[in-house]
């Protein structure tokens, strides 16, 4: 974390509302992320992540925490492991398009290119969502999200020991559902 980050914070932390409202600027689209993929509902992530804001606002302490990001996707898993009804949900692809930002240009690949990266990834994302809910949530954070193990602990209320022991089950399970996916389509 910048000092400017810090300075931030410290503002929030007493009452500032702009940099309350920065805070959200700077971690609504990563909190978001997380809740589409845990919530597996763009209505329930919204709730979630609006839920998550609202008890930021109200929590002068962990606006004043640097694991700000891990407290408010913890709030975010919560939250959406309570409006999550097993039988009322089909699976849905994983999270959401890619912006156009994320897509490489078109120019520096060739259509088939283009096509074979599209399957890849729409591949990884089918192997990610197959994953049980446990592996899932640590590979997002960790590899998706790009937390820290410290603050993926923090995010799902795990040991870091369990979050690594996890994080490698995930990958590993991954692993063998792409090259299960390989096999079966001839390519491995």
């Amino acid at each position: 974390m910048g000092a400017g980050h810090g300075a931030l914070l410290t503002a929030a932390a007493r009452g500032d509302d702009e940099a309350l409202a920065v805070l959200v600027r700077t971690y609504h689209d990563r909190v978001y992320r997380f809740g589409l993929r845990v919530c597996r509902d763009g209505d329930d992530a919204d709730d979630a992540v609006q839920e998550a804001f609202v008890k930021l606002a109200r929590r002068p302490e962990v606006q004043r925490d640097a694991g700000v990001l891990a407290w408010l996707m913890s709030v975010v898993r919560n939250a959406c492991l309570r409006m999550l009804r097993p039988f009322a949900r089909e699976r849905q692809p994983l999270g959401e398009r890619l912006g156009e930002d994320e897509v490489p240009a078109a120019d520096a690949l060739d259509p088939q290119q283009v096509l074979e990266r599209w399957e890849l990834v729409q591949v990884v994302h089918a192997a990610i969502a197959g994953l049980d809910p446990i592996y899932r949530e640590v590979l997002i954070l960790r590899d998706l999200e790009g937390l820290s193990g410290e603050e993926a602990s923090r995010a799902l209320g795990l040991e870091l020991t369990t979050l690594k022991t996890r994080l490698h089950r995930a990958r590993t399970r991954l692993r063998e559902a792409l090259l299960r996916r390989d096999v079966r389509s001839g390519r491995g």
